[in-house]
């Protein structure tokens, strides 16, 4: 059987793990029926909350960054970057290949904007999750999370079974299991090495927090 190329492919893997009958070709476009209806009120925002979740090699991208010139911080920071509107989820804020990764309170994200203070001719380089939507670039494993969040998204409109119910969320734990292990090895951590007295000249302080921080 050829891999999944649409999202209707990917919504009729979740129908069969719920014993219903697949939908048609047109059926997220334009639902004429209420299983497709169902799959069309919750395709996207399953494929959004799995892209958000995990850090798909298919799903990253890299971007510099203007400076806003419409808005400004209102105290603590000196200019607001846009955020991407294909942006899922910030990864990385500064230039990973040079070190120059921003750190803690170094920057904020607030109202789709970054805030920070850091300055290199108005451009700020980041690295983040976009709205992937090409399922012919999906990778097998995004693929099965995908379809089985689907599924237990919509179970409850099909079935009060118990017992699938259940299975249904123990799938998608060993799914998500599988699919955070592999990206894992796709992508090891990076070790930082960072200098107090340079952090200390540079922001005038020394931060110890890297929640943000992703790896």
């Amino acid at each position: 059987m050829a891999a999944p190329a649409t999202a209707v492919d990917i919504c009729n893997l979740a129908l069969d793990k719920l014993g219903q009958r697949e939908i048609s070709a047109t059926g997220l476009t334009a639902p004429a029926t209420e299983i497709e209806r169902v799959c069309a009120r919750h395709y996207d925002q399953s494929r959004r909350k799995m892209l958000r979740k995990y850090i798909f090699n298919f799903a990253r991208k890299l971007d510099i960054l203007e400076e806003s010139t419409d808005v400004s911080p209102a105290y603590g920071y000196s200019a607001a970057f846009y955020v991407p509107t294909d942006s899922l989820k910030i990864l990385v804020v500064g230039d990973a290949t040079t070190g120059g990764i921003l750190r803690g309170m170094q920057y904020d994200i607030v109202e789709n904007y970054i805030y920070t203070s850091y300055d290199d001719d108005g451009d700020l380089s980041v690295e983040y999750v976009y709205d992937a939507q090409n399922v012919a670039e999906f990778d097998p494993l995004f693929v099965d999370v995908l379809a089985t969040e689907l599924a237990s998204a919509m179970a409850y409109k099909f079935t009060l079974k118990p017992s699938l119910v259940a299975a249904l969320k123990q799938d998608l734990l060993d799914a998500q299991m599988a699919a955070a292990a592999a990206a894992g090895q796709e992508r090891p951590p990076r070790r930082v090495q960072t200098s107090k007295l340079k952090d200390a000249r540079r922001w005038g302080y020394y931060s110890r927090d890297n929640t943000r921080y992703p790896f």
